[in-house]
């Protein structure tokens, strides 16, 4: 494109020199090394453009040297008075001698051209490369899912992305000894997250990744690079899907567990609500079980009140509670036992006498035990005669029983002692 379109699309889309120089230094641990080697020694950027690495090749006081198709990248690199000119790149590579490069560069621009164009490039390139010199090939890394399938086609001069393992499969079939894929640009957040996003998990693998090649040299001489060959670089979609997958199974473990936690709970609710029903089952039956039997005892009171032998007992309950009051007379009254007995049978034979059903009912009853007929007869005779011939009871107190009288002769002396006040 020579109407300044390209250069004004990269001026819009792409960032400015100085990040893009800032970005290019991650090549340094690769690159001094090869400074050391071949002090002074041409480089050749194929695609230069605006001549960001021909400026740190510069730096490093190599000779570099780069070709680009299109003049108003070219203009930066005018004015800057960078060595550049406008030309196919791959086909001026193919120019230069053998043995005669430290480093040949291709920044973004293998997605630009054919796949007969690359491999002649990658051909070239081992060619006229030094013993163990570079071959730096930077692209669109297609592992990242909105690169390949959103921000790769933004640039109308893109054919297709190029995944790592195709453009590394290429550098060791044309003849390099070794190759490594350095992936570039992820989000450092990103790298650190151990429990990416499915968003994350679609754009966070590193958008651009480059395949460094070497070419076959000296043992002295490849063992200046082993460090940088044997390490590590970037984020990958592999790491990001494991990490997401991880974190997707870590939480559906935690959300059983937590299912599972609250069945065992439900559970136990469930069997403590059994015990509980099983408890009030019990204590509903045990108050049936009571109120049965308060109906019972309710029932059994009920035939005993009507019952014949409690009527016919009403007499012994009658001298029973006499006694039990005999038993607790006040301290002014203080009979002897013999007396209490006497007072006892007194009350008795006055009861039932005055209930001719139940004297017929006691006489009957008595005549069956002889013996106890002539002693209760004997003892009630005993006190009838106390009663008429103690010499301190008148004649019409006699059927009175002794505590009445006790009773009638405190009146009898508090009203004589009131009328003694009295006058």
């Amino acid at each position: 494109m020579s109407d300044g379109f390209y250069r004004a699309f990269e001026d819009r889309h792409y960032a400015s020199r100085e990040v893009i120089k800032l970005l290019r230094r991650q090549y340094f641990p690769f690159v001094k090394p090869m400074a050391d080697l071949y002090p002074g020694s041409a480089t050749f950027d194929a695609g230069c453009g605006r001549g960001e690495w021909l400026g740190l090749m510069g730096e490093l006081e190599f000779l570099p040297f780069g070709v680009d198709l299109d003049e108003g990248m070219l203009t930066s690199c005018v004015q800057l008075g960078l060595p550049a000119q406008r030309g196919d790149a791959v086909t001026y590579l193919a120019t230069l001698p053998n043995d005669s490069q430290s480093i040949v560069s291709a920044f973004h621009v293998v997605e630009h051209i054919t796949f007969d164009q690359l491999r002649t490039l990658v051909a070239e390139a081992l060619r006229v490369l030094k013993p163990g010199g570079l071959l730096i090939m930077e692209t669109p890394n297609p592992e990242n899912i909105v690169v390949a399938t959103c921000n790769f086609y933004l640039d109308p001069t893109h054919q297709r992305p190029i995944p790592s393992q195709l453009l590394s499969f290429v550098t060791e079939y044309e003849g390099f000894l070794r190759n490594k894929v350095v992936r570039l640009q992820e989000s450092k957040e990103f790298a650190k997250n151990e429990r990416p996003s499915l968003n994350e998990v679609f754009s966070g693998a590193s958008p651009d990744y480059a395949v460094i090649a070497q070419k076959n040299a000296d043992s002295e001489i490849l063992k200046l690079f082993e460090t940088e060959f044997d390490r590590d670089y970037g984020l990958s979609l592999d790491v990001l899907a494991d990490r997401f997958n991880s974190a997707i199974e870590t939480r559906f473990n935690y959300v059983e567990a937590k299912a599972e936690q609250a069945e065992a709970k439900a559970e136990q609710a469930e069997a403590k609500a059994e015990q509980a029903e099983a408890k009030a089952e019990q204590a509903e039956a045990k108050a049936e079980q009571a109120e049965a039997k308060a109906e019972q005892a309710e029932a059994a009171l009920i035939a005993i009140n009507i019952s014949s032998s409690w009527r016919l007992i009403a007499p012994l309950r009658m001298v029973a509670n006499k006694a039990r009051s005999l038993l607790h007379l006040p301290k002014v009254v203080r009979l002897k036992s013999k007396d209490k007995i006497k007072i006892l049978l007194s009350h008795a034979k006055l009861y039932i006498n005055r209930r001719p059903r139940l004297r017929r009912v006691a006489t009957a009853l008595l005549t069956k035990f002889p013996a106890l007929k002539i002693h209760l007869s004997q003892l009630a005779m005993r006190a009838t005669a106390a009663q008429i011939y103690h010499p301190n009871v008148v004649t019409e107190l006699a059927n009175l029983t002794p505590r009445a009288r006790h009773i009638y002769a405190d009146l009898k002396a508090a009203i004589e002692n009131q009328s003694k006040d009295c006058n």
